[in-house]
C-alpha cells in the first residue's frame, strides 16, 4: 500500500480540528434558564470531569474526514492480478546467433517455438498474443491476436541470425511489449538489469531460459598475410569446458592449401601458420573452414582477401614529403607488391600512359588535383575551396576545427582518441561513415567515409596526418581506420568482404537481385543515388546481380559473446533437465489498485449515518437538542 501524494496527508489535521471543537463546546455547556431571567448572571454548576466521552456523531464525523483525507493523498494498495479471460500477452524472442546452436538437430530457437506454441494452446479463449523479436533492432513479427493459426505461422517463420543481440534492442524490443498484461522473454542469455529495471509497473514479467551444448569451435581470425613475402595465420578457439579436436581447412581460390588436426584445450586459442613452406604464392580469396561438427556453424567459415601478387600502381600527392613518406610506408603494409609514386601537387604533370592503364589508388593529401586517372581514391584532409566535387558530388569542406577526438562507428566515447586539425565535412548521401570526430567548437562530424560513385570507389578522411602521426603508437586507432579505408578502396569491385550486421552499398542502374547463403532470392531496387544497399545477416556467400554484372559478397560471423555457448548465470534461472529450460520470474511489483472511490463512498456512507442520528435526536427531543 502507499500513497501517490503523499503531501495531502496534511488534510488529515482537520480530525485535530474537530477534536478541538469538541473538547471546545464540552468546557462550555449550555444552561436552560427561564425566559423572564434574561441577561442575568448564573454561575455556572460545578462538574468534575475525570474522562472525555465522545458520542457516535463525533466517531462518524472522524470517519468521514479520515476517508476524505486518504482519497485525496491518492491511497493504493498492491494486489496481485487477477487470471482474467482476453488478457494480452507479448512473446519476446532473441533471434542472437547463439539462439541458433543446436543440441541433437534442434536448435535453442526450436525449444523457444516450443515452448512459446504449448503456452499458445494453452491460453483460455480470448487471450491474444504479440511475438517481437529482436537482434541488431526490435521486430514486431505479429501484432496482438487471438487467431491461433497466424500465431503458429508468425512463429515458425522466426530464424536466428548470425549477429550479437544488442542490449539496445532488447531494452526496445521491451518497450514494444509494455502494453501486455503478461511478458514472455525467451532467450539463452538472461537479460540485463537495467534493460527490465523500468517493467517495474508494467505487468507479470517472466524469462524463459534456452540452454543446450556448450560444445562450439570458432574460427576467431584469418589473416591471409602478402604473398610472397608475410606469413598467412588462422586462430581457432575452444569455447567448451571440454578438450577439442578441430579440423581446419584453408584454400585459397578453391585450391586447398592446408588441413590440419588441432587438439584444444579447454576454452583454449591456438595460431597456426599456412601453407608450411612459407608464405602464399598468389593472392586471391582465402576461406577457412572448420570441418568438424560443433553447437553453432556460423562461426565455422571465415573468409580473407589476399593482395594481389602483380604489381599494383598507386600514386600519393601531398606537399608535405614527411607525408608522402608515411602514406608510401602504409600502403606497403597493406600490400608488398604496390607501385607508388610520390609527387608534390604543384608538380604533377599528366602522363597520356595513365587513361589506358588508371592508378588503382590516388591519394589526395591536403590537395587535389583534377582529372587523375584512378580506380579509386582517397582524399585526407582535403583542403577547403577544393574542386574535389567533381570527384565526391556533395562533399564539402565547411570549417576547419583545430583538435578533435576520433570516435569508432560505435561513436562510444571509451574508443575516443585525441586528435590535432581537422576538417568539418559535410557528406553527400550516397556516402557511408565510418567513423566520426567529435570537433573542437563544431560538435560531432564524419572523420572516415567511404563511397561509391561514377569516378568509382571515394574515401574520405577528415584529419590531417601530419608530424608522423601514421606512424605514432598513440594514434593507432587513426593507422588502422586508415588501412581498412585503403583495403576497401583497392578491393575488387565484384566482390566484398563484410562482417555480418553491416549495411554494404553496391552501384546498380537497375534492380538487382540478390541471393542469400540459404537460396532464398528477393529483389532490391536501387536509389536516386543509383546504388543499392544491403544488410547481411547470415554468414556465409552471397551474390548481387544487376544486369549482367555479377558481386559477391562474403559475410564473416565471429563474436565471442554469442559464440561462448557456455556463459552461464546460474543465480538468473532454475534448471530443467527434460528440455534444458529454465524458466525465472522475474522480481515485480503487484498492480496498483487506487481505493478514491471506496473511500469516498465511506465518507458518504458516515455522513448518511450521522445525518440519521441527527434527525432521530431531533424527532426525540427537538431541534436545539440537534
Amino acid at each position: 500500500m502507499g500513497f501517490l501524494d503523499p503531501r495531502n496527508l496534511i488534510w488529515g489535521l482537520s480530525i485535530a480540528v474537530l477534536v478541538i471543537i469538541y473538547l471546545r463546546s464540552h468546557a462550555r455547556p449550555l444552561i436552560e434558564v427561564s425566559s423572564l431571567m434574561l441577561f442575568d448572571e448564573q454561575p455556572a454548576p460545578a462538574a468534575s470531569v475525570r474522562r472525555v466521552q465522545f458520542d457516535p456523531l463525533f466517531w462518524l464525523e472522524v470517519a468521514a474526514l479520515a476517508a476524505l483525507t486518504l482519497a485525496i493523498a491518492g491511497f493504493f494498495v498492491r494486489i496481485p492480478e487477477a487470471p482474467a479471460h482476453g488478457r494480452s500477452r507479448a512473446l519476446v524472442f532473441d533471434l542472437g546467433a547463439a539462439m541458433g546452436a543446436t543440441d541433437g538437430g534442434v536448435s535453442r530457437l526450436d525449444h523457444a517455438k516450443y515452448e512459446a506454441l504449448d503456452m499458445i494452446s494453452s491460453a483460455a479463449p480470448g487471450d491474444q498474443f504479440s511475438v517481437i523479436s529482436y537482434a541488431l533492432e526490435a521486430q514486431l513479427v505479429q501484432a496482438p491476436t487471438s487467431d491461433e493459426k497466424e500465431l503458429r505461422a508468425a512463429i515458425a517463420g522466426l530464424r536466428p541470425f548470425a549477429v550479437a543481440a544488442r542490449p539496445v534492442a532488447l531494452r526496445a524490443a521491451l518497450m514494444r511489449a509494455r502494453a501486455a498484461a503478461e511478458i514472455d522473454l525467451f532467450s539463452d542469455r538472461p537479460p540485463p538489469q537495467p534493460a527490465v529495471a523500468n517493467l517495474a509497473s508494467a505487468g507479470r514479467f517472466d524469462f524463459h531460459r534456452i540452454s543446450g551444448s556448450d560444445a562450439n569451435l570458432a574460427i576467431v581470425s584469418l589473416d591471409p598475410g602478402a604473398p610472397g613475402s608475410a606469413w598467412a595465420r588462422v586462430s581457432v578457439r575452444n569455447f567448451s569446458e571440454h578438450p577439442a579436436t578441430c579440423d581446419v581447412a584453408v584454400d585459397v581460390s578453391g585450391t586447398e592449401v592446408m588441413r590440419r588436426t588441432l587438439v584444444l584445450a579447454p576454452r583454449e586459442q591456438a595460431t597456426d601458420r599456412f601453407p608450411r613452406l612459407g608464405p602464399l604464392a598468389t593472392g586471391g580469396l582465402v576461406r577457412a573452414r572448420i570441418l568438424n561438427a560443433d553447437a553453432l556453424a556460423a562461426d565455422n567459415t571465415r573468409y580473407a582477401l589476399a593482395p594481389a601478387s602483380d604489381r599494383v600502381s598507386a600514386i600519393v600527392f601531398s606537399p608535405d614529403p614527411a607525408v608522402r613518406d608515411d602514406l608510401a610506408r602504409t600502403l606497403l603494409a597493406v600490400n608488398p607488391n604496390f607501385r607508388i609514386e610520390t609527387i608534390d601537387p604543384a608538380k604533377y604533370k599528366a602522363d597520356a600512359s595513365h587513361a589506358s592503364n588508371p592508378y588503382a589508388l590516388a591519394i589526395f593529401h591536403d590537395s587535389f588535383v583534377p582529372n587523375v586517372p584512378a580506380q579509386a581514391s582517397l582524399l585526407i584532409y582535403p583542403p577547403v575551396g577544393t574542386a574535389a566535387s567533381a570527384l565526391a558530388p556533395d562533399l564539402k569542406v565547411e570549417a576547419t576545427a583545430p583538435a578533435a577526438e576520433l570516435r569508432d562507428a560505435s561513436g562510444s566515447a571509451a574508443t575516443a582518441m585525441p586528435m590535432g586539425e581537422t576538417r568539418v565535412l559535410k557528406l553527400g548521401e550516397w556516402m557511408e561513415p565510418t567513423a566520426s570526430a567529435v570537433l573542437s567548437g563544431h560538435g560531432r562530424a564524419p572523420a572516415v567515409a567511404f563511397g561509391q560513385s561514377a569516378h568509382g570507389s571515394v574515401g574520405v578522411i577528415a584529419f590531417d596526418i601530419g608530424d608522423h602521426m601514421l606512424l605514432d603508437p598513440d594514434h593507432l586507432n587513426a593507422l588502422v581506420a586508415t588501412i581498412d579505408l585503403v583495403k576497401r578502396l583497392v578491393a575488387p569491385s565484384d566482390m566484398q568482404i563484410v562482417p555480418t550486421g553491416k549495411y554494404v552499398t553496391i552501384p546498380a542502374a537497375s534492380p538487382a537481385r540478390v541471393t542469400a547463403p540459404d537460396g532464398a532470392v528477393r529483389s532490391l531496387a536501387p536509389d536516386k543515388w543509383g546504388r543499392i544497399t544491403l544488410r547481411p545477416l547470415e554468414a556465409g556467400d552471397y551474390t548481387v546481380a544487376v544486369g549482367g554484372t555479377t558481386t559477391q559478397i562474403l559475410a564473416n560471423y565471429y563474436d565471442a559473446t554469442e559464440s561462448d555457448l557456455a556463459a552461464t548465470d546460474s543465480a538468473a534461472s532454475s534448471s530443467s533437465a527434460e528440455r534444458g529450460v529454465a524458466a525465472t520470474s522475474v522480481p515485480r511489483e503487484n498492480q496498483l489498485q487506487p481505493l478514491v472511490l471506496m473511500l469516498a463512498a465511506l465518507a458518504l456512507i458516515a455522513l448518511v449515518a450521522e445525518s440519521a442520528l441527527l434527525a432521530r435526536h431531533a424527532a426525540r427531543w427537538g431541534v436545539r437538542h440537534v
